[in-house]
């Protein structure tokens, strides 16, 4: 992190720089990504100021603090950098996550169905629908198709029989054909 002290109407000494340097590096405990700490440090009659700006990865935190004495000034905008930052990293941690895009578990086998456990809905009996329109085809132009297709199935109309035909991969690599039996 670098921190970049500057004064205007005060004499920033050695000592002084040190003691800054010190309070404000400790605010990257709280938040890692910070990539510079700006502070401008003002005397006017009887107020002293500590305005301290963080930049950090993906925000900026500011705060200004006004004192009688510059050190108590500097201890005040620090306090203040980190009760903003704490609030952000909670209400990060409060928010609700997204979805997640992980694949689903092993699936159980076709003759066996699953239980719900103790505590778990019971599975929606529909998984996935959409519709399909189903277009007049030969079998050979449907094949065709679904060679075309990264899908696993293709919902036709059979223009010989003119009834809805079904054509999907098998897990062997072939095809097969459903017919509707009248």
């Amino acid at each position: 992190m670098r921190c970049i002290i500057s004064g205007h109407g005060v004499a920033v000494t050695p000592a002084f720089r040190q003691m800054v340097e010190r309070k404000v590096g400790k605010l990257p405990r709280i938040l890692p990504k910070i990539i510079e700490a700006k502070v401008m440090l003002s005397a006017e009659k009887y107020r002293r100021t500590a305005h301290i700006t963080l930049v950090a990865k993906r925000r900026i935190f500011s705060s200004e603090e006004t004192a009688g004495d510059l050190a108590a000034a500097v201890d005040l905008a620090v306090d203040a950098l980190t009760r903003q930052v704490r609030q952000v990293k909670d209400r990060l941690r409060q928010r609700k996550p997204r979805a997640s895009r992980r694949r689903p578990g092993p699936r159980p086998e076709a003759g066996e169905p699953r239980l719900p456990e103790e505590g778990e809905a019971a599975p929606p009996l529909v998984v996935e629908s959409r519709r399909v329109a189903a277009k007049p085809m030969s079998v050979e132009e449907a094949v065709m198709q679904l060679g075309l297709r990264d899908d696993q199935f293709l919902v036709f109309t059979n223009a010989a029989t003119e009834t809805v035909n079904v054509l999907y991969r098998r897990k062997n690599g072939g095809l097969g054909l459903i017919e509707p039996v009248a």
